[in-house]
């Protein structure tokens, strides 16, 4: 699971994690050469978890979106992929990313889960980390639009201890993370 370096990778970052179902995963920092595991994850999402994380329907990645998720630059924009050995290769089961936006002066943030991966801790864990690396290079204010009815997320971010506040915004809720 050792990934191939690129320049600039932050291999700090790279931990190993037991959930609570017992299992481990490897977490890293994302890599250009993620591209088809991104897909796979992106495939293995039922239509509620890929509409629940881009607030519309998607039935695949496109080129320009998968480009620019997995080509970053790790300070302004980066982005944690938890990794499993599954079928005799690597699978990404979750991806927890920022990304700095000059325009609105806004940290946007955001972490999928695949839907047999959920419910053990694993977003959190994500976010938590995301929002420290994020804190690293200087960003203390994080903000997502979601799902009125995305709680889940709202239960995650009321257990980390940061202060959290919702605004609603064209039928979705405006989340300000503040770390």
């Amino acid at each position: 699971m050792t990934p191939t370096l690129n320049e600039g990778y932050p291999a700090q970052y790279e931990s190993r994690l037991s959930l609570k179902n017992g299992q481990e995963v490897f977490l890293r920092p994302i890599l250009p050469t993620d591209e088809c595991l991104l897909v796979d994850l992106f495939n293995k999402l039922d239509s509620y978890s890929r509409h629940m994380r881009f607030l519309g329907i998607l039935d695949d990645l496109p080129e320009k979106l998968l480009f620019r998720l997995t080509h970053i630059n790790y300070v302004s924009e980066f982005a944690l992929v938890a990794v499993i050995r599954e079928d005799g290769k690597d699978a990404i089961i979750a991806v927890g990313r920022y990304a700095y936006d000059s325009q609105e002066n806004a940290t946007e943030f955001a972490v999928v889960v695949r839907d047999d991966w959920q419910h053990y801790g694993l977003g959190k864990l994500l976010l938590v980390k995301i929002f420290a690396a994020g804190r690293e290079q200087g960003f203390s204010r994080f903000v997502t639009m979601i799902d009125p009815e995305n709680n889940i997320i709202k239960q995650i971010l009321s257990g980390l201890g940061y202060t959290v506040t919702y605004a609603s915004r064209s039928g979705y809720l405006q989340v300000e993370v503040l770390v």
